[in-house]
C-alpha cells in the first residue's frame, strides 16, 4: 500500500507546517534539533546511517514502526521512537497524541508520500 497522506484540507496543511518547525526547532542543552541529525545526507550516529526525513527518505522511518526492537525484544510504536530521540536530545517528553506528536507524524507522513508502506519491521 502506498503512502497517500492528505494535504487538501487546510488543518491538514496547517498540522504539517507545524510539524516542521517543530522538526526544525532548535533547543534544549545541545541546541539540537530533529533536522540536526535527520536535514541532511550523510549523516551517522557511529555506525548507523541517519535518514534525511525532509524528503523521500522519510520512508525509513515512517514505515518501520512498529517495529520489534532486537536489542530489547519488543514491539515499539513510532511515537516511542520519536519520544526516545527527544530523550537523546534532553527535550521534555513528547507526550502521547500531544499535538507535538500529531504534527511530526504528518510532516514525516507527507515526506513519504508514495513510497510503499511496509510494517511491522524489524529494528536493530
Amino acid at each position: 500500500m502506498k503512502i497517500a497522506a492528505p494535504m487538501a484540507r487546510r488543518e491538514e496543511r496547517d498540522t504539517y507546517e507545524i510539524g516542521r518547525e517543530i522538526f526544525n526547532y532548535r533547543a534544549g542543552p545541545y541546541d539540537f534539533a530533529c533536522a540536526t541529525c535527520h536535514g541532511d545526507e550523510g549523516k551517522r550516529i557511529r555506525t548507523q546511517p541517519l535518514p534525511n526525513l525532509t524528503g523521500p527518505e522519510a520512508i525509513k522511518a515512517y514505515q518501520g514502526w512498529p517495529g520489534y526492537r532486537m536489542t530489547g525484544g519488543v514491539m515499539h510504536t513510532l511515537q516511542w521512537r520519536m519520544n526516545d530521540c527527544f530523550r537523546q536530545q534532553r527535550f521534555p517528553e513528547l507526550k502521547f497524541t500531544s499535538e507535538a506528536s500529531i504534527a511530526l507524524t504528518s510532516f514525516l507522513a507527507r515526506n513519504a508520500n508514495g513510497a510503499e508502506f511496509k510494517a511491522p519491521t524489524i529494528k536493530r
